[in-house]
């Protein structure tokens, strides 16, 4: 016997059980398209979502830092901070418009649009706050003060930051609207 009819024996000796092995494959479908008025709520509160990744990221390096770098990187950690916090601000107003004007039905979504316009409340009272604390941390010669009481300050803005992705996933939810990468899997724990 050749050694090509070995093979063929062997792929056909193997054909069976592969094709039971595909027939098992999960195919991942994308979402169901959206209306324009979820797209718009969509892109509104995502936009702010990304701009509310940079204050973390900013929050992280002070808490990854604090202790061994100098007092003027701790400085500039606190300068990053506020960046973030005032680019956050300046996004915060137009997704808010966007959650107050979508017609949210009686029940889940009614629900879930007032728990975001809460969360945004706190979360522009907070992220104003930041902006004024760490501003002052910034400031030349405060590095032993964001060393000492950085993390600490930072705590709120992350509870807050905490809040509204609860708020929002919360949200997204009852609105039908699927927030992950293309291709990614649904939660198991999506009902």
């Amino acid at each position: 016997m050749k050694r090509t009819d070995v093979l063929l024996v062997i792929c056909m000796a193997a054909a069976p059980g592969a094709a039971s092995a595909l027939g098992a494959q999960t195919i991942v479908q994308p979402a169901a398209p959206l209306d324009a008025g979820r797209v718009r709520l969509r892109d509104a509160m995502v936009t702010l979502r990304d701009s509310l990744i940079t204050i973390n990221g900013a929050a992280a390096r002070l808490q990854r830092d604090y202790r061994t770098t100098s007092d003027a990187a701790l400085t500039a950690r606190a300068r990053e901070i506020v960046r973030a916090c005032a680019r956050s601000i300046a996004v915060l107003p137009a997704t808010r418009e966007v959650v107050a004007a979508a017609d949210a039905p009686a029940g889940a979504r009614r629900r879930t649009q007032a728990g975001v316009l809460r969360a945004l409340d706190s979360l522009q009272t907070t992220l104003t706050g930041c902006g004024t604390v760490f501003g002052e941390l910034s400031q030349p010669g405060k590095g032993e003060e964001v060393r000492g009481y950085g993390n600490r300050r930072a705590e709120p803005i992350l509870r807050a930051l905490g809040d509204y992705d609860s708020a929002a996933r919360n949200f997204f939810m009852a609105w039908g609207i699927d927030v992950r990468p293309i291709g990614a899997r649904p939660s198991p724990m999506a009902g």
